[in-house]
Formats: C-alpha cells, structure tokens, sequence
C-alpha cells in the first residue's frame, strides 16, 4: 500500500497551490494598484502634462512665505466686526485654537503662452504644484437652457451671502469662475487669495513656467467660533468674496458619524505629502512602501512559479487568462471614462 500524506500536509499544499494560482490571476491587478497607489501618492510622477512641485524656497520673498495663522486671521475678523458694528457689540474670539480653514490648499489659473496653468497652493505656505496643459482651442457647442431652469449667471453652487449658512465659497468648489463679490463686504490687508496671487508669478518663474495673468479660482473659508457676550456663534468668513456668515454655536449640525466603511475607503483614498509630518505624512510613506511591495510581490511571484515545474503549465494558463481578461477589461474601463470626460 502506497504511504498517504498527513491531512494536514495535503490541506496545506492545496492552500500552497491556491496562493500561487490566485496570485497569477490577480497580478496585473496588484501591479495596478502598486502603480496607481505611487501615482495618487506623486501627483508629479509620470505625468501626462507638464507638472512642478515647489516648496518653502519657491515661495520665500512672496506674501505667502509667511501667512497668518488661522487663529490670527479670525482675531481680524473679530476686530474689523467689533469696530463695524453699530450699536457697538463686544465681540469676542472664543478657543482660537479651533479656528481653521475648510480645505487645505487654495488654486489659481494662469493663461500664458497658449497654455492654461493650475496652481495648487497650500494655506500653510508650505507649497504646491504647478501642472500644465494646452488651452483649448475651440468654444464648447452652446448648451440649450432647459424650460424649467431657474436662475443662473453667477458662480454655480455659490454660498449664501453674509447671514447664510454657507459664507459664499466661490464657484462651489476647487474650479470656476472667480465670484462676484456682494456690495457689503469685510475685506482685511493682504488676504489670501492677494498672497497667492502676488506669489503664483515668482512661483512659475523659479519653476521653469511662463507666467501670464492669475486668476485665484478659489480659497477656502475659514471658521471659528466668537462671541458676542451671551451666545457664541459659528462664524465662516469667505476673504475672496468678503462675506461672513454665522449661527449660533448650540446649532451647528453634528459631524457626520465617521462608520468602519467610510474610515476604510477614506483610507484608501488618502494620498500626497503634506507640507508638515504628520499621521497623514506617515500614512503617506506606507503607500510608498506598498506600491513597492505590491509590485515586487508581483513580479516576485512569477520567478517563484517558474522555479516550480510541476506548476508552469497550469500556472502559464492561468496567467495568459489573467493578462486577457485585464487587457479586455482595461479597454472597456478606457472607452468608459473616455466617453464620461467628453
């Protein structure tokens, strides 16, 4: 009688085979990831347009090279509504600490030489980039206005003015057209979009960009809480377009329950160094470390199958089927998202 393995040994060459088959039929998958991971983690790296990164360097000698703080900028605030207010009414920051901008990074445009630039400048001063592309030469096909359209001509998604819950955040997100500002506005010495657009042009000159006039797109509010001696308000200020909203502190919504499923997803998503270290700096670093892994576990596993030669034939099939059916559907994936750009 011919000797029979251990269950246990044939349970785990079973398991053995899997992994070497499911790690064939998943590789292209795993490079994809490896690579697209290092992409969103680089901006500049392989770029399908010209594209810059700059720092603290590019921007020293520029009003960005020192920016308020978040904290200081609400204390102006504070100070220019104390002075405007009639009857006078003691306005007060409150936890200047909580003070913050809504995003990180404010953006400019600049059309120079035939070419549309986008700036991404972080609030911190820390830097950004600079990326390029050809302007478009022809008008789009004009839209016909639905019957039932109400409204329209000013910046789409645009906030409320002063008194709304909004505080007018310009063009209703990162790109649009610059907003016009309401009659009454609260405007400070040099705000932000002013430091961005005076430091874009020493930007791109020491970055091998040609410069041209800057439109700043857009700026993120600030927020902050103040006080007015018996209630505390939840104050946004827009510097772009000048307005300050506000509701009391006690109404503010709660923040969104942040679930298992969002965390996970957000996670996968975050990407880029920020200007400082941080635990978005570190997270950083570890998509580095498995784009690297990911790729060399890939490429890895095909010479550990080869050393194999029980398995090459199979293993040979099973990778052919894999390489087919990613071609097949990286096609398909490349017809989708080329017909939703249009």
């Amino acid at each position: 009688m011919p000797h029979r393995r251990p269950l246990h040994k044939r349970v785990m060459h079973v398991v053995r085979r899997g992994h070497l088959y499911f790690g064939l039929l998943l590789l292209p998958w795993a490079i994809l990831y490896g690579v697209t991971g290092f992409l969103f983690n680089h901006p500049t790296a392989f770029a399908d347009a010209p594209t810059a990164a700059f720092g603290r360097p590019e921007l020293s000698g520029t009003p960005m090279e020192s920016v308020p703080s978040p904290a200081e900028v609400a204390n102006q605030v504070v100070t220019a509504l104390r002075s405007r207010a009639n009857p006078p009414v003691g306005y007060e920051l409150v936890q200047p600490e909580r003070a913050k901008y809504t995003r990180e990074a404010a953006f400019a445009t600049v059309k120079a030489d035939g070419r549309e630039l986008n700036v991404l400048v972080e609030v911190g001063g820390n830097g950004g980039t600079v990326r390029s592309r050809p302007t478009p030469q022809t008008a789009p096909a004009p839209v016909e206005k639905a019957p039932f359209a109400i409204g329209g001509g000013g910046p789409k998604g645009g906030g409320r003015g002063p008194g709304g819950e909004k505080g007018g955040r310009p063009g209703g997100g990162e790109k649009g057209p610059r907003p016009t500002a309401p009659a009454d506005t609260l405007s400070l010495e040099l705000p932000l979009h002013d430091r961005v657009k005076a430091a874009v042009p020493t930007v791109l000159e020491r970055t091998g960009f040609p410069s041209g006039e800057v439109t700043v797109t857009s700026v993120p509010d600030l927020t902050f809480l103040m006080t007015d001696g018996t209630k505390t308000w939840l104050v946004t200020y827009n510097a772009q377009v000048g307005t300050v909203s506000g509701r009391p502190a006690d109404d503010a919504p709660p923040a969104d329950d942040l679930s298992t499923r969002r965390f996970l997803t957000r996670m996968h998503t975050t990407h880029g160094y920020p200007g400082e270290p941080n635990a978005k700096w570190y997270w950083a670093v570890v998509v580095d470390a498995m784009a690297f892994v990911m790729v060399f576990w890939g490429v890895s596993g095909i010479f550990m199958w080869w050393q194999i030669k029980a398995t090459r034939l199979v293993g040979f099939l099973v990778l052919v089927l894999s390489v087919g059916a990613a071609v097949w559907l990286g096609s398909g994936m490349h017809e989708v998202l080329s017909a939703s750009a249009r």
